[in-house]
């Protein structure tokens, strides 16, 4: 049976939670994450080295190196035996493809490799395939902005929205602030002056995410509700 309209459906609570863990005992002195909001927007800023799509366990505050996780692309079933056959459309985790199920909801991809990143309008083979051959990363999902246009997407209900997005040439994490639907969401990604923006997992319990601040200490940005969820958008300082 498949959960992708289920967890689009639910309301997620948006409150953050502080982890005492840090990186080390003292303070952590580059930048790892900006934070921006907007009236209806809070956009995460990361600063990383090296992007990864982590699958069957997500990373622990332990890993100093982590400078955000979230969820990324569809999980099918809900499911205690990982397998990447239950991730929603074809994927690359450290430089390994698979193929995994197939999803018509999926109209775009998201590559990381050489140190570049691509949004591509489409579910793109030979664009998966590289960044695998790259030793990189790739995951299939909603396209919701491309080249500062509209794209398609149909996600019936409210809901607190999640993208990846590109914005003057750095990468974010864009959230809604409140409880709306996907329509008024993509307008103010705009309005924010989203150059691409492609849709993260929403939905109460596939949503748990964290992000480590300039101190190094991690927040739990939507809190763990259950074990199925399979893979992660990652962001390392290395």
């Amino acid at each position: 049976m498949m959960f992708l309209l289920v967890g689009l459906l639910i309301l997620v609570g948006c409150d953050e939670q502080r982890v005492a863990e840090t990186t080390s005992q003292e303070t952590v002195q580059e930048t790892l994450m900006e934070i921006d909001t907007t009236q209806n927007l809070m956009v995460y800023f990361p600063q990383f080295t090296y992007i990864d799509l982590v699958c069957a366990e997500m990373p622990h505050f332990s890993d100093g190196s982590v400078v955000m996780c979230l969820a990324a692309a569809f999980t099918g079933e809900r499911s205690n035996l990982f397998s990447h056959d239950n991730i929603a459309g074809q994927h690359v985790a450290s430089g390994v493809f698979h193929k995994g199920y197939k999803c018509p909801a999926n109209t775009g991809t998201f590559t990381f490799h050489d140190g570049q990143w691509n949004f591509i309008p489409s579910v793109n083979t030979d664009s998966i395939t590289h960044a695998a051959d790259a030793n990189g990363m790739a995951f299939s999902q909603i396209m919701l902005i491309y080249k500062g246009y509209n794209c398609k997407a149909h996600v019936k209900g409210r809901n607190l929205f999640r993208a990846l997005c590109e914005k003057d040439g750095r990468l974010c994490i864009a959230e809604s602030r409140r409880q709306q639907d996907l329509n008024f969401f993509v307008q103010n990604l705009l309005r924010y002056g989203m150059k691409h923006a492609i849709y993260l997992q929403p939905g109460k319990g596939w949503n748990y995410s964290w992000y480590r601040d300039n101190a190094g200490v991690a927040h739990i940005m939507h809190p763990k509700v259950h074990n199925y969820s399979t893979n992660w958008l990652t962001f390392y300082q290395l």
